[in-house]
């Protein structure tokens, strides 16, 4: 994951098991429930959370 607006800022999240992991090894979140797992790395990395468009709700 990179921030458009921070393109040197990101994290890499791997799938083990039925979880999500950060490249250090924290676990952010299990399979089916990335929106989740995403507002955690957003939280991690500092960065303020955007709106979520219409479109990609529709598409959950």
């Amino acid at each position: 994951m990179t921030d458009p607006l921070h393109p040197g800022l990101g994290e890499t999240v791997t799938a083990q098991a039925d979880h999500c992991l950060t490249e250090d090894g924290y676990e952010i979140g299990e399979h089916g429930d990335e929106h989740a797992a995403a507002d955690r790395v957003v939280f991690l990395l500092g960065l303020h959370r955007v709106a979520v468009p219409e479109a990609w709700k529709a598409a959950r």
